[in-house]
């Protein structure tokens, strides 16, 4: 009898235990499902790498001019307001600075802005980056850098956007004082032939453009739909400006050149802008 119920007990626990590792197995298949599922990118009206030049020709009260200027045009109920109108109503947004042949770095990662709030946190990231190069001006190493960051950024944009600040020609790649640059030129269509559809480009204006640094930007540097440069004749002007030009990447009403002009003329003449066609 009471090896009967040893004999018994031992049957009993190996059914326990083959009922345990079978749901061992598959709890471990279930959690191997789930991590190799990828996480579902968050939809948004814009994906947005703001590509801002930090080359030693900018100085630090210029540094600053730009910082503030992009800070405090997410903290405008304007472009708030353009973002939460959108179809979906939010954009991804991330920071980049850049200078010369490797050095370029994400100072603010990709940011979903869908409210004030986070428009404000965005704001406050962007003044706490700081500067982290004052090197060369390699604008071909910013948007090669730019346009990898879309990819497996957990977003999903309708529309991917490079917006690239800079106050001078590529002095790396090409020699600084050619007014068209086969390497620059084959960087921006590389970047469009892959995950980016449209590249814009604010020029401020100087003696290192060693001519003008609007048709620089629109030869060299800008493609993709509806793709526009705009100049600014001094670092002061470019808080305005890139307000202006933020609005119209999120597609409010400054779509258009002629709206482009008005601000223009409202600046006092200051702010040129010029429209490349499609």
């Amino acid at each position: 009898m009471f090896l009967f119920a040893i004999d018994k007990a031992r049957t009993v626990w190996g059914r326990a235990s083959e009922k345990a590792s079978a749901l061992a197995a598959a709890a471990l298949l279930t959690a191997g499902l789930v991590a190799a599922t990828p996480a579902r990118a968050v939809p948004v009206d814009l994906e947005l790498v703001l590509a801002v030049d930090v080359s030693g020709s900018v100085n630090t009260a210029e540094f600053q001019l730009q910082q503030s200027g992009y800070s405090n045009a997410f903290r405008s109920s304007e472009v708030i307001n353009a973002i939460t109108s959108g179809t979906i109503g939010s954009i991804a947004v991330a920071l980049v600075y850049w200078s010369g042949v490797g050095e370029q770095t994400t100072a603010v990662d990709f940011t979903l802005i869908d409210d004030a709030a986070s428009a404000a946190a965005f704001a406050d990231a962007i003044d706490a980056a700081a500067r982290p190069y004052s090197g060369q001006t390699n604008i071909v190493g910013a948007l090669n850098y730019a346009a990898g960051l879309f990819s497996n950024n957990g977003f999903e944009g309708r529309q991917n956007t490079i917006d690239l600040s800079g106050d001078g020609t590529e002095s790396e790649a090409c020699l600084f004082f050619l007014s068209t640059c086969a390497p620059l030129q084959a960087a921006r269509d590389a970047a469009l032939a892959g995950d980016v559809d449209v590249i814009n480009a604010i020029a401020i204006d100087g003696p290192d453009f060693f001519g003008d640094g609007q048709l620089y930007f629109e030869n060299n540097v800008i493609g993709g739909p509806g793709a526009f440069a705009m100049t600014v004749s001094n670092f002061n002007d470019f808080g305005a400006a890139i307000k202006t030009k933020i609005l119209n990447e999120i597609g409010t009403s400054v779509a258009e050149p002629e709206t482009f002009a008005l601000f223009a003329m409202a600046m006092g003449g200051l702010l040129l802008t010029r429209r490349r066609r499609p």
